[in-house]
């Protein structure tokens, strides 16, 4: 839910940053969400329109899934991913690091997808929700099976980081604040009386002695001017941290809060394509049956209006002397050029999107294949790159909250194994094999010539 249809007050001021890129976001997020219940912003509705054509247009207008089937391809390709060695800890509980039954390679993809959407995510270590005096307490609790005693994963998207403060310009922050999904207004039913707010809210800092995690939760208050009034939940204080266990997961490894949204393009092109095609399949509805055309028919008193006609399966028309009706087909010369802009679109898109392949496009040289494909394969290696980085950082977080050692790795801890996209270049004959076809007759004399020349570098002898 955009931030600025959310029900009742925020906790805290946005962040500038965020306040800036919140029309870009909401952009790409309508344009991930297949523009479900938004299709009136970017239809809008014509001058002196009809209603109801109007939302015969809207109905008739249905997005396709390209933008989020593109991204979810490049963060496919950055699934193929395996780590070295992980703590025993995070081994242990590897098909549920997040305590809601989350793999942890599903976890990193999801990861993947919203830094390739919104440019950016907030990965986060929350220490143990249950804490033990003695730390044979806490051993007997996980031989039980206990996963409240240790840490867990949790992902924000961008849009949901809401504030935070930067000692200095090249520091880490040391104040966050966020908001995750209410889980009691997802899985209950909304009670008239008592209603749930769809958020909550919290906020991590530090202190002198640790690190403190506060939760906010709006309950309703129909006296209040919003509806909602801002009433504490919950206050942990962990001590012996020294250190946010907060990740910044950007595309381009901008600083904290900061990165640029790396597909923003590819949302335009998807928006102008949504547009462009719903205008042709309108001129096609225009268009699609002949129109009759009486000539020579006068109306009463000489007005030049006639009276409608209203054709059925056994119509007949009396038409006076010197008069005429027939079907005319509408020529809309139009429709050629709307066709011809919504193919250049739809290149311009799998252009954006580093597509490639040919498919479904225009014909592409071999040379136009491999430029893309080394474009593509150049972004998806500097997003690996984040990707190993990150995965350190998770795995030293991790350990500082359990006291376990950091595993020692022989190179990165996260290796992202990505194959060149390009196609494999096609075998070239020997010499001996192009003289063998000249011998057969299948190669000229000409063509020989200029392979040899190409072969060696120099331009061929005239003959």
């Amino acid at each position: 839910m955009p931030i600025a249809t959310t029900p009742g007050p925020l906790p805290w001021p946005l962040h500038p940053t965020l306040a800036a890129l919140l029309p870009r976001l909401d952009l790409i997020q309508d344009c991930w969400d297949l523009l479900a219940g938004r299709k009136e912003h970017y239809l809008p509705r014509g001058e002196r329109e009809p209603e109801t054509a109007y939302r015969r247009r809207l109905e008739a207008a249905l997005p396709s899934g390209f933008f989020r089937d593109a991204l979810r391809t490049f963060a496919g390709m950055l699934a193929s991913s395996h780590w070295h060695e992980l703590p025993a800890s995070l081994q242990s509980v590897i098909s549920d690091v997040d305590g809601r039954g989350t793999d942890l390679g599903v976890f990193l993809e999801r990861a993947d997808v919203l830094v390739l959407r919104d440019g950016a995510a907030l990965i986060g270590v929350l220490p143990p929700q249950h804490l033990w005096p003695s730390e044979g307490d806490r051993q007997q609790a996980l031989r039980r099976g206990d996963r409240l005693s240790l840490p867990r994963l949790a992902l924000l998207e961008r849009c949901d980081v809401l504030n935070w403060h930067l000692p200095g310009p090249q520091s880490l922050p040391d104040a966050v604040s966020f908001r995750l999904p209410n889980p009691k207004a997802q899985h209950e039913p909304l009670d008239p009386d008592r209603p749930e707010h769809p958020w909550l809210y919290g906020s991590v800092a530090l202190d002198g002695e640790g690190m403190s995690i506060e939760t906010i939760e709006l309950v309703a208050d129909p006296q209040g001017p919003s509806g909602w009034r801002p009433q504490r939940s919950g206050l942990q204080h962990y001590r012996g941290i020294s250190q946010l266990p907060l990740i910044w997961y950007a595309s381009d490894g901008a600083a904290f809060g900061e990165g640029d949204l790396p597909h923003l393009g590819l949302a335009h092109q998807y928006l102008n394509h949504f547009r462009c095609q719903s205008d042709y399949q309108e001129l096609l509805y225009r268009t699609a049956l002949p129109v009759g055309v009486r000539t020579g028919v006068v109306g009463p008193m000489g007005s030049g209006t006639s009276e409608p006609v209203v054709l059925g399966p056994n119509s007949v028309i009396d038409l006076p002397d010197g008069a005429s009706f027939q079907f005319v087909e509408i020529q809309a010369r139009s429709l050629a050029e709307h066709r011809a802009w919504l193919e250049s679109l739809d290149q311009g898109m799998r252009r954006d999107a580093l597509i490639p392949s040919g498919a479904q496009g225009a014909p592409r040289t071999a040379t136009e294949i491999s430029l893309a494909a080394s474009q593509a394969y150049a972004l998806l290696q500097s997003q690996a790159i984040q990707k190993a980085s990150m995965f350190s950082s998770l795995l030293q977080h991790w350990c500082a909250i359990t006291g376990e050692p950091v595993p020692v790795q022989q190179g990165p801890a996260l290796l992202v194994e990505i194959s060149p996209l390009a196609p494999a270049p096609k075998p070239q004959p020997t010499v001996a094999e192009m003289l063998q076809l000249h011998e057969r007759g299948i190669v000229s004399e000409q063509a020989l010539r200029q392979w040899l020349g190409d072969l060696a570098g120099v331009a061929p002898a005239s003959a």
